[in-house]
């Protein structure tokens, strides 16, 4: 049975490795980014005390696919949705990946993000409904209570379903 694809954004992926889920989830989806997020995930300031060190052979391990984006699928994106030129770099390269390769929505394939611009930016793309989030994802691939609970607020189910019930009825 082929692995569900699952595209995921920096913070989501910084967080499965801090959480230690990384393993179980790319073993149990086929996690797929773009090359920002993968850019974003391998630096950072060391010295912040909140800094992820991530080590590229386990990062590209885990991966069943990194994009390239064109600034053409950026423009596009922009052109047709300008709102997301509010998203942070890593996020406004996936969606725009994502929208040049008119893959959602699929009731097959699922987008994880924790960032509130990032989710309102797939409601409008009428993305909405295939966003996960890490929770989710980690529950599904086995991990137990302890590194559930070790995920931070906005990697949770519960956020994630409130966030978007106030972006469907436009409290965002």
């Amino acid at each position: 049975m082929a692995k569900i694809r699952v595209f995921a954004d920096t913070n989501i992926i910084l967080e499965a490795f801090r959480t230690g889920c990384w393993t179980a989830i790319s073993s149990h989806f086929a996690i797929e980014t773009v090359e920002k997020c993968v850019e974003e995930t391998l630096t950072g300031n060391p010295d912040d005390s909140r800094h992820i060190q991530v080590l590229p052979a386990d990062l590209k391990s885990g991966l069943a696919g990194q994009h390239p984006v064109a600034s053409k699928e950026i423009g596009s994106l922009l052109l047709a949705h300008p709102t997301c030129s509010v998203l942070d770099d890593g996020e406004k390269h996936l969606l725009a990946w994502l929208f040049a390769n008119k893959l959602l929505p699929s009731s097959a394939i699922f987008v994880t993000t924790a960032d509130k611009a990032a989710l309102v930016a797939t409601h409008r793309l009428g993305w909405l409904d295939c966003t996960v989030s890490l929770e989710d994802l980690a529950r599904k691939s086995g991990m137990g209570r302890v590194k559930l609970d070790a995920l931070a607020l906005q990697y949770r189910e519960n956020w994630l379903s409130g966030i978007k019930t106030k972006i469907r009825l436009g409290i965002h």
